[in-house]
């Protein structure tokens, strides 16, 4: 199938969603150089594969445009962004003097201006966002975005139509009306739905669905389904567990009993999860709940597996070149950028630092 330049991972709290916009980085870097993309700072996903974001300033904070260890795993890369510091770079590129940009983000005026346009900073992260998109597609780069959740994640797909209200004509509105088509297409972004076998989170990602692909015209390019439990008990050995706590055994503890139904409930609501999410148009990807004390990279790569089963396993394989000059393997169905050579994508200014050759 067909995978967007930039996929934006999100759902609700609690359902894995940084975990799985790192399996998929991991999944697409296998195929194409990657950018893992932070919204927010903390990097959870780059820390589950062992990436450790570099501090530029005396707090240890992370610099919102500094490459997070590049050469850690082959063919991909992490970076945060932060809707602060991308007001600053949006003032620094219009006014090209640094001691005038300096004062202007210090002056209150200009902090009564940016609270009257509270979309503003949102609107310049997304305008970030399409600018990483349309490197990768020179690039023949893929970027994975671990996004806040649902609400939040919705809040900032719509703010390009809002400004655009606010301001029907000028440069604001013509710098809207881009982004608004830029997440308008499908090779270009998608959304990742993530959820868990229950029915509040059900219910969201059916909701958010409707939203993306109704009011705000974004393609989701799939639901990832995860913690699915694996059946352990047929439903003969479930009803010796109610009666004498484990099969072929009396006086088990009660808790057992607890336990079995409760993961072979999970099971069942993960089917009725699956036919719904159907329904709505979804395409449903299953990932295993692993029982693990954390989520590292081993764990990764087997959710890693399982969506390189639902994505790739289809297509032949041919090489691509790597921005670290190894060889990786790439999904038939991806389209290479330069046609003059099918092996190699077109060269191109990068978006960040590429990756050092191990």
């Amino acid at each position: 199938m067909a995978v967007a330049r930039l996929i934006l991972v999100t759902g609700k709290g609690g359902t894995g969603k940084s975990a799985v916009a790192a399996a998929l980085a991991l999944s697409l870097a296998r195929r194409r150089p990657t950018l893992l993309v932070d919204l927010d700072q903390r990097m959870w996903a780059a820390r589950m594969l062992g990436i450790e974001p570099r501090g530029d300033s005396d707090n240890g904070a992370v610099n919102p445009r500094a490459i997070a260890n590049p050469d850690a795993i082959a063919n991909l890369e992490t970076i945060s962004l932060s809707a602060g510091a991308e007001l600053e770079a949006f003032i620094e590129r219009i006014v090209p003097i640094k001691a005038v940009a300096r004062r202007m983000l210090q002056s209150r005026t200009f902090g009564y201006v940016s609270a009257a346009l509270p979309g503003l900073e949102a609107f310049l992260m997304l305008e970030r966002l399409r600018i990483v998109a349309g490197r990768a597609a020179l690039e023949d780069r893929y970027a994975v975005v671990d996004a806040p959740a649902t609400g939040s994640a919705i809040e900032l797909l719509s703010v390009p139509s809002a400004l655009k209200q606010i301001a029907p004509l000028g440069t604001l509105n013509r710098l809207a009306a881009n982004v608004e088509s830029f997440l308008a297409d499908a090779a270009r972004f998608a959304v990742m739905l993530t959820l868990t076998p229950q029915e509040l989170a059900l219910r969201e990602a059916l909701e958010a669905s409707d939203v993306l692909r109704g009011r705000l015209g974004v393609s989701v390019a799939a639901a990832a389904l995860n913690c699915v439990p694996h059946p352990l008990f047929s439903q003969r050995e479930l009803d010796e567990i109610d009666a004498f706590g484990v099969p072929g055994a009396s006086g088990a503890h009660p808790g057992c009993a607890l336990l079995a139904r409760w993961r072979d409930g999970a099971g069942r609501f993960a089917a009725q999860a699956r036919r719904e999410a159907s329904r709505a148009g979804l395409s449903v990807v299953e990932l295993p709940m692993l029982f693990s004390p954390a989520m590292g990279r081993a764990e990764l790569e087997v959710l890693s597996g399982e969506l390189d089963a639902r994505f790739f396993a289809s297509k032949s394989v041919k090489p691509a070149s790597s921005g670290s000059g190894k060889s990786v393997k790439s999904a038939g169905s991806i389209e290479p950028a330069n046609p003059a050579n099918p092996t190699r994508p077109v060269k191109a200014a990068r978006l960040a630092k590429p990756a050092k050759p191990r």
